[in-house]
């Protein structure tokens, strides 16, 4: 499956690898934290990498799946009833009731987003186990940590929903607070508050079905970055200052980087591998959250932007996109240099979560262009380590 050949550059360490029996590996069964595909899976990977040269650790983590399940179904609930009433508070002249709902929506959803990891930590109800694999070469001191995550998840709509609902929410939140002030001074048109109400009730509807389930075999989700991941370390086998991180539980409140991160040994940085389309241009994805946190990783950014210029590929650098959440967030909040390396378009958000999510729409040719692009960082990253050390 893999055998060793000489790189344009001369670079022994280059390989051919196989991408698509890696997918079909992995990408074969629908894998929730917790099922039986997830298990099955688990071990295929963990195989590849013994087979590969790497020790691997298994450590395990419980966890609450509720609220990473139904979370965001049980807010898009409370957000519909909640605008509605305060849009008829509204259209029956009664803007200091619907402003006081308001206030009060605000409130709850920001205690239950300011608790929801400790909820999703702690919660003793309907516990499970999740299990991430650390894989390294043994008695090495890793520089570099390489991290996708292996499990998969479904939702009645796409991922490509979910954003834009978020955003629709908070607008038509803001829209009423401020037409319930004007409200008390100068009453507005029926029209413009039940249009208001309308859409408060698109956006919280599209939320609602945002349940979490068990029916996407996740090829593009994240198969694809575990492959890639796969194909990395069979590149750099030999180098022993690469290890790498599978995580469990990244659907279900990222549960498994959370759990890992307090644990990592200390680096120079974690490129996490999410979503590796065949199509469309890479992006690197470090600053995240409404108060845009960086990344803390400049050096590992700049080396992929130099790689990819020097290959003619696609690359741009941008933030975290609004609603969407990664696994590099719980590595930077631990203090570690992290980002975020995905592929695709727009039409790889209206597959993602779904169970047309398969290898009949996935080549793979991403995921071989992924392993160059961050082996080339690499070395760039070890070649400026060296300057600098003269």
């Amino acid at each position: 499956m893999e055998a060793e050949t000489l790189g344009e550059s001369g670079d022994t360490r280059s390989t051919t690898f196989d991408v698509g029996g890696a997918l079909r590996e992995i990408a074969t069964t629908p894998r929730l934290t917790g099922s039986e595909g997830a298990a099955e899976v688990g071990a295929r990977i963990k195989a590849r990498f013994e087979a590969t040269g790497y020790d691997v650790e298994e450590r395990e983590f419980t966890f609450s799946p509720l609220l990473g399940r139904f979370g965001i179904t049980a807010a898009g609930a409370l957000y519909l009833v909640a605008v509605f009433t305060a849009a008829m508070f509204l259209y029956t002249n009664h803007p200091f009731g619907a402003l006081a709902l308001l206030l009060i929506l605000l409130a709850v959803v920001g205690l239950c987003a300011l608790f929801a990891r400790a909820a999703i930590d702690s919660l003793p109800f309907g516990r499970q186990q999740g299990v991430n694999l650390f894989a390294k070469r043994a008695g090495s001191s890793p520089r570099y940590i390489i991290m996708a995550h292996r499990d998969s998840k479904s939702q009645p709509l796409p991922l490509a929903f979910r954003g834009p609902a978020i955003v629709l929410a908070v607008i038509v939140w803001v829209a009423l607070v401020a037409a319930s002030l004007v409200h008390a001074a100068r009453p507005l048109a029926g029209t413009v508050i039940l249009a208001l109400g309308a859409l408060g009730v698109i956006a919280g509807v599209i939320l609602i079905f945002c349940w979490v389930d068990n029916n996407s075999p996740g090829a593009l989700d994240n198969a694809s970055g575990v492959a890639a991941a796969l194909g990395i370390a069979a590149r750099e086998h030999a180098a022993g200052d690469v290890a790498f991180l599978i995580t469990d539980a990244e659907e279900l409140g990222l549960a498994g980087a959370r759990a890992a991160a307090p644990s990592l040994p200390a680096v120079f940085g974690v490129i996490n591998l999410d979503g590796i389309d065949d199509d469309g241009a890479f992006y690197v994805l470090e600053r995240f959250g409404l108060i845009r946190k960086t990344g803390l990783a400049p050096h590992l950014a700049v080396a992929l932007l130099q790689e990819a210029d020097a290959r003619g590929e696609d690359i741009s650098r941008r933030d975290l996109p609004f609603g969407i959440v990664v696994d590099h967030i719980p590595i930077v909040k631990a203090g570690i240099p992290a980002l975020t390396v995905m592929r695709g378009s727009m039409k790889s958000l209206r597959r993602v979560h779904r169970p047309g999510d398969d290898l009949d729409h996935l080549r793979g040719d991403g995921v071989s262009k992924a392993i160059d692009l961050v082996c080339g960082a690499l070395d760039r990253l070890r070649t400026q380590t060296r300057e600098l050390q003269r």
